[in-house]
């Protein structure tokens, strides 16, 4: 049986691994909306998806560097092979550097809630992971012409920080263009 994280009605969220995701992982990675607001390209090998897989895996280095898988619940009521199958993996979330989140959602699913469902819990989760986490601080970023992504950071309960003038390359551009991104924050909560 496989192990979940965190759960909503929705959504599942899964320690992200070759094994389990290889295949949903590489057609997010792959495809060209996805990777619009990213600096790193499409991926057109499969095997550069195994290799950033492997990358994201915590080590005793980077106790920090976790990434989950973000799946649909199959529907229970559904007739078979549906109900039965493995549920399908629609985006990932996590820290890719210490006390950052960042995402990713493949374009079918944009609009539906889907990311703000799987960001609260993810913000859940990682206040949980007290080890390897002594920050008080998590971070966020996102390009200020991403409409989509700023609202879900900020219906996430984020704070606007500064904004980085001509800081990032999107792939998209190819480096032709240095793109703004806009910081956010948002504070532990202590008891």
């Amino acid at each position: 049986m496989p192990v979940y994280a965190a759960a909503s009605e929705r959504l599942r969220l899964q320690p992200l691994s070759v094994e389990e995701h290889l295949d949903d992982f590489h057609e997010i990675m792959s495809n060209p909306q996805s990777m619009f607001w990213s600096t790193g390209h499409c991926h057109t090998d499969i095997q550069e998806s195994i290799t950033l897989i492997r990358k994201s895996q915590p080590t005793p280095e980077k106790p920090w560097n976790n990434r989950w898988a973000i799946l649909l619940r199959p529907d229970p009521s559904a007739p078979p092979p549906e109900g039965n199958q493995k549920p399908k993996m629609i985006g990932v979330v996590g820290t890719p550097r210490e006390s950052e989140v960042a995402y990713k959602l493949h374009p079918d699913y944009w609009g539906k809630g889907y990311m703000s469902e799987a960001l609260a819990m993810f913000i859940k989760l990682f206040w949980q992971l007290e080890e390897g986490n002594p920050n008080a601080r998590l971070l966020a970023f996102a390009d200020p012409e991403n409409a989509a992504s700023n609202k879900v950071l900020e219906k996430a309960g984020f704070q606007k920080g500064g904004v980085r003038k001509n800081y990032y390359e999107r792939a998209a551009f190819n480096g032709t263009r240095k793109s703004d991104l806009q910081s956010y924050y948002m504070d532990r909560m202590r008891n």
